[in-house]
């Protein structure tokens, strides 16, 4: 493990997006899901990606929703950076624009290289 200084404030600012924003679209995810779909259909359909995207759902709801509170600002920021990618995404399919949704996706898998 590697030790990086930085101040509290940029602390919670990434946390906000590595961190924070994952869970919230986890329990949002979750929540969804359980509003639209039966506990029986949902067995019998997840498989690996929904068990993966929904895992962080299992987190204490009284300890994030603290972690929320303390981190308020940065995560709204985060929820709007995300809410206006998924927008762009969401537009692209409405319009049919599958090549530029295509390069968006291949974009986002750069993020896993950083991970080698």
């Amino acid at each position: 493990m590697k030790i990086i200084e930085m101040d509290s404030k940029t602390h919670d600012l990434h946390a906000s997006y590595i961190s924070h924003l994952p869970h919230i679209i986890s329990f949002s995810l979750a929540g969804t899901v359980l509003s639209k779909e039966n506990p029986q259909d949902i067995l019998s359909m997840a498989a690996g990606g929904f068990r993966d995207m929904s895992r962080l759902a299992k987190s204490r709801p009284d300890l994030w929703t603290q972690i929320f509170r303390q981190n308020r600002d940065n995560l709204l920021e985060s929820i709007e950076l995300f809410e206006s990618n998924l927008g762009e995404m969401k537009a692209m399919i409405q319009d049919g624009n599958w090549q530029a949704l295509q390069q968006k996706l291949e974009k986002a898998n750069e993020l896993h290289l950083i991970f080698k």
